[in-house]
């Protein structure tokens, strides 16, 4: 339609496809809701991220909507690759406060960003707008700034959630049937996660 923006995820994935590093500051991961595939991290050389939240709890509750859904099994054993190759960087920074969650997009020439909530499913759950918006030039470097400020004094738990992610993508390997469909009956959990 004339006049309709592109949608979120449509310009992330883009934008992520044409760059050789991202600078990712998000409150919390929602690895369930993750909707990105291998060949869009393809050009991606490093990939920095920064949680403001990240607990054991919340890090549950993903893992079992993870589980329900197999098609998430390339994306995370991407990500737990590219976690013990070192060119995906995960801090921990609780006490920053950043808000919203944004990405830099470095390439070349162009330096860019996205700021907004961080949505990559099809719909954005919860009803009603979402806006982001984007910048370039000099406003993107003062993003990217920012995102070395926070980034600076941050704690490295890339070990941790490199463990995490392979932990679910076990889990995911035991429970996906060998035909690959998947499916996968919430008994099976009864509220713990698989060892």
């Amino acid at each position: 339609m004339e006049g309709v923006p592109p949608r979120f995820p449509t310009v992330y994935r883009r934008w992520l496809r044409g760059c050789s590093r991202a600078d990712i500051a998000l409150t919390r991961l929602r690895i369930a809701t993750l909707r990105l595939a291998p060949h869009d991290l393809g050009r991606v050389a490093r990939i920095r991220l920064v949680l403001s939240e990240l607990s054991t709890s919340a890090w549950e509750v993903e893992t079992h909507r993870t589980l329900l859904d197999p098609g998430r099994g390339p994306v995370l054993r991407m990500l737990v690759s590219r976690l013990r190759a070192g060119t995906l960087e995960v801090r921990s920074a609780p006490l920053a406060g950043w808000s919203p969650d944004f990405t830099v997009f470095h390439g070349d020439p162009v330096e860019r960003a996205l700021l907004g909530p961080h949505w990559l499913e099809r719909t954005p759950g919860v009803g009603g707008p979402r806006f982001a918006f984007a910048v370039s030039g000099e406003d993107a470097r003062r993003v990217a700034d920012r995102f070395a400020r926070i980034w600076d004094g941050a704690y490295d738990v890339g070990s941790a959630v490199a463990r995490l992610l392979g932990g679910t993508v076990e889990a995911l390997d035991r429970l996906t049937p060998p035909s690959g469909e998947g499916i996968v009956s919430a008994p099976q959990f009864r509220g713990v996660l698989p060892p």
